[in-house]
């Protein structure tokens, strides 16, 4: 599978962070079975096993036992099979434009950045629970496109030629219709992106 989704697009050099970053999440993913011990085939469906213990992040881990890494491991986490190829998706399709439009630097430092600030952001709104994915880091991304769109509207048709576009575009609607902290997950990492836009520029050609 892997194979195929590296494979179908001349320009995947060009998206080296992405690719490593789906690798960790595949590789954290299938070493989720290996050391849960509940019913693997309920955690393939709907979530959960041991490395949300070691990976996510919660008001206690950071605030408390100063485990400031996982404001960055969380994000890698995706422990249901649904999760994990949505989110995985959404990072390559975002990867095929954005990373070739300000390269790798930029892009490493708007993925962790949105992840950073939104998981603080909602540990704070929620701290008794536990988060992960990657999907506050996507639409970190998503934000600085849409801050690019507000100054030039023209961008508007590249955006709708890029692979993937139909896609970003249902994974930005129907990913905020699953709870009221999903949606402000995914806002805060929104919200990071669309004021780092400010900076982000895109990369000379």
């Amino acid at each position: 599978m892997l194979l195929l989704f590296f494979s179908y697009t001349n320009s995947a050099k060009l998206r080296r962070f992405s690719k490593i970053a789906i690798v960790i999440m595949v590789i954290v993913f299938i070493t989720n079975f290996f050391v849960s011990d509940c019913n693997l085939l309920w955690m393939f469906l709907s979530g959960g096993g041991k490395v949300v213990d070691y990976t996510s992040v919660s008001y206690a881990t950071v605030f408390r036992d100063f485990q400031l890494f996982r404001l960055i491991t969380y994000g890698y986490t995706q422990t249901a099979v649904w999760h994990l190829l949505a989110n995985l998706l959404g990072l390559w399709y975002v990867g095929l434009y954005f990373e070739k439009k300000i390269g790798t630097i930029w892009f490493v430092l708007v993925y962790h950045i949105g992840l950073i600030f939104a998981g603080i952001i909602l540990i704070v709104l929620y701290p008794s629970g536990y988060q992960y994915g990657a999907s506050p880091a996507i639409f970190a991304c998503i934000g600085v496109l849409a801050n690019w769109l507000v100054k030039n509207r023209e961008l508007w048709d590249e955006y709708k030629l890029q692979k993937g576009f139909y896609y970003l575009m249902g994974y930005f609607v129907l990913s905020n219709m699953l709870g009221v902290s999903t949606l402000i997950f995914h806002f805060m990492g929104f919200v990071v992106g669309f004021l780092l836009g400010f900076m982000v520029k895109e990369k000379a050609r």
